[in-house]
């Protein structure tokens, strides 16, 4: 029983695996595209919870969701970050125009669970026009 407890101790961020990531994007997507902005910001990293609520609350008047869908994930060789690319498909609400841009996030596996330490941020030019 010792012996359990110290591995369990010793590597408690291993306790979440590929799988756990896999549904904490997905949440994590959900609530981004349905604009419940609170909700998509509880897995960031907490430093960038504020940054990321200011900026996507600023694009939700130019644009609207209508799909995140995950196209790529790369973990680390000792799976611990995983690099992640989703395809955004949004409408401009200026031009109706609509529009799909790729874009990049890094999640970090820690004692808690995955977090996002790169978010995905609509970049400005594709804003502009």
């Amino acid at each position: 029983m010792v012996l359990v407890l110290l591995v369990l101790g010793a590597c408690g961020k291993h306790l979440y695996n590929r799988d756990d990531l896999q549904v904490e994007l997905s949440k994590h997507h959900i609530d981004l595209r349905w604009g419940r902005l609170e909700n998509a910001a509880r897995p960031l990293q907490p430093e960038l919870r504020g940054p990321f609520l200011t900026s996507w609350a600023q694009q939700i008047g130019q644009i609207e969701l209508q799909d995140i869908e995950l196209t790529g994930m790369a973990l680390s060789e000792d799976g611990d970050t995983a690099d992640v690319v989703v395809a955004v498909t949004w409408i401009e609400r200026s031009t109706m125009a609509v529009k799909v841009t790729n874009l990049p996030e890094r999640w970090v596996r820690t004692d808690e669970g995955w977090r996002c330490s790169h978010p995905a941020e609509m970049p400005a030019a594709a804003l502009s026009h």
